[in-house]
């Protein structure tokens, strides 16, 4: 009675080695479908330095130079709001192409702190108002060992807002290196209402 135990035992250890073997077979099975690659390139933490920018001036970081050249709004009165939109200039410096997005890449941070993130409405007013060769909707490519030259964005903010800072982190060809980010002081003097050089 033992024996017949053991063989059994032997025989369902044996068949589970067996299908084990068989699951985890590279010829079975496709690494790059069932085993994706995590990009594990360590960052610093988000924000860990602070660049302090200045309008018109170009900053290098992260192989990128970037000029924030102005700030352009467009007020609805009626609504009470204002879009607002960067004016940009932005080289690579690095063999690779990446894209960048407003989302991932810019925000405002209001003077008590809070955060605003890029708003659909505005980009769709921007897409239908500002000319195409001005504007560029989101994501935007930057060629390798180029630059990028548009405007970008946009924000809402209600038209009372006048001072606050603007923040872009250039994080390159890795959309998480989000550890440099460089600001912007804006005030009440720096915003550019959209004239008919930039609409259709």
């Amino acid at each position: 009675m033992i024996a017949k135990k053991t063989v059994a035992f032997f025989l369902v250890a044996s068949l589970m080695a067996s299908l084990s073997t068989g699951c985890f077979n590279k010829n079975n099975l496709s690494d790059e479908d069932n085993f994706p690659t995590v990009n594990t390139e360590e960052v610093a933490p988000i924000g860990s330095t602070e660049i302090k920018g200045e309008l018109g001036k170009a900053v290098t970081a992260n192989n990128t130079t970037f000029t924030l050249r102005s700030i352009v709004v467009h007020t609805d009165n009626a609504a009470n709001e204002r879009f607002i939109f960067f004016d940009i200039d932005l080289k690579n410096s690095t063999n690779n192409e990446y894209t960048l997005n407003t989302l991932n890449n810019f925000y405002i941070m209001l003077n008590d702190g809070t955060k605003v993130f890029s708003d659909v409405r505005s980009q769709l007013y921007a897409g239908g108002n500002i000319k195409k060769d001005k504007y560029f909707v989101d994501p935007f490519n930057i060629p390798s060992n180029g630059q990028f030259s548009g405007i970008v964005g946009g924000f809402i903010l209600k038209d009372d807002i006048d001072s606050f800072t603007v923040c872009f982190f250039p994080t390159g060809s890795n959309p998480n290196d989000k550890g440099t980010v460089i600001e912007y002081s804006i005030t009440a003097d720096d915003l550019k209402e959209l004239d008919s050089t930039l609409l259709k």
